[in-house]
């Protein structure tokens, strides 16, 4: 069983680079929708993953460690701040689906759309033109579908792990 501080912080410590490598991937990938930044947010896989298997503090880590990491490696300031806001309400919103007994796959479609959302409210404030609120309805409906990817992708590997590990959540906190 996986009980012990450090396995915990070393598997969170994987997470978080999977999920960064997993978002350089993702960098190279473009869906041709018409709207830049579209993505599938496979990174954000990392932070469900831990939310569920591990809890609040470690997925707050793994998020953030995550955004941080590859906004110095491979971003730009105003892509920090475009990331760290949606990440951040991805966050907070997963964690309330969470605590109020939502499966993985809901909880990680809310982050998907509010993730989208924050960003465009971002946009908004950088740019200071409304028109940036039209892409709303398609950044949503795409929130939805990278949620559910993610959030599926996300249940999977954590059913597995468990099976692997032969632990529950309950273990491993």
């Amino acid at each position: 069983m996986m009980q012990s501080r450090s396995k915990q912080i070393t598997v969170c410590a994987l997470l978080a680079a999977i999920g960064l490598i997993l978002g350089y991937i993702e960098s190279f990938i473009v869906i041709p929708v018409g709207i830049p930044g579209i993505k599938i947010g496979l990174a954000n896989a990392a932070a469900v993953i831990a939310l569920f298997m591990f809890g609040p503090v470690q997925a707050l880590f793994v998020q953030a460690v995550r955004v941080i990491l590859s906004s110095l490696l491979f971003g730009s300031a105003a892509g920090f701040m475009y990331s760290i806001s949606g990440a951040a309400l991805a966050y907070i919103v997963m964690l309330i689906m969470a605590a109020l007994g939502f499966s993985v796959i809901s909880a990680s479609t809310g982050g998907g759309i509010i993730h989208n959302i924050a960003q465009v409210f971002v946009a908004y404030l950088v740019i200071g033109n409304t028109s940036v609120f039209l892409y709303l309805p398609v950044l949503c409906l795409s929130g939805v579908f990278a949620g559910v990817i993610t959030g599926f992708l996300s249940d999977m590997i954590i059913k597995r792990l468990y099976k692997i590990t032969g632990s529950k959540r309950e273990d491993l906190k």
